[in-house]
């Protein structure tokens, strides 16, 4: 086998890898930029803990719905999701955490929070 011929081999492998890699990338990029979900995982009065921090996008100032998710019928793996509040993030505490307020409705323990970006 030439060198030519080794040489369009390793073309014709690396660029749909190359492409692959860019697509799971870009996709990570692009889900993170238009929403930011995670959980409450602690309360305090009107305060609460955040599993959301400055890695996933969080800045203060930004206000995000809470939902609380619920079983449709006993024993059954049907959910829905019900919208619950208002929260705005206070304090990045760092990449993976933040502090927030509650500005309308309830808040829990275990609830998800959730940010969607305007396009």
């Amino acid at each position: 086998m030439s060198d030519r011929e080794t040489s369009l081999k390793s073309a014709v492998f690396l660029i749909p890898v190359i492409f692959v890699t860019f697509l799971l990338f870009s996709c990570a990029t692009v889900y993170h930029s238009f929403l930011m979900k995670g959980s409450i995982i602690e309360t305090s009065d009107s305060e609460v803990y955040l599993c959301i921090g400055s890695k996933d996008g969080a800045s203060v100032g930004q206000e995000l719905d809470v939902y609380k998710i619920l079983q449709t019928r006993p024993k059954a793996t049907l959910f829905r999701r019900v919208q619950t509040g208002k929260v705005k993030i206070t304090e990045i505490i760092d990449e993976h955490f933040a502090k927030a307020t509650v500005i309308s409705g309830k808040a829990e323990k275990n609830d998800i929070v959730e940010l969607i970006r305007p396009k």
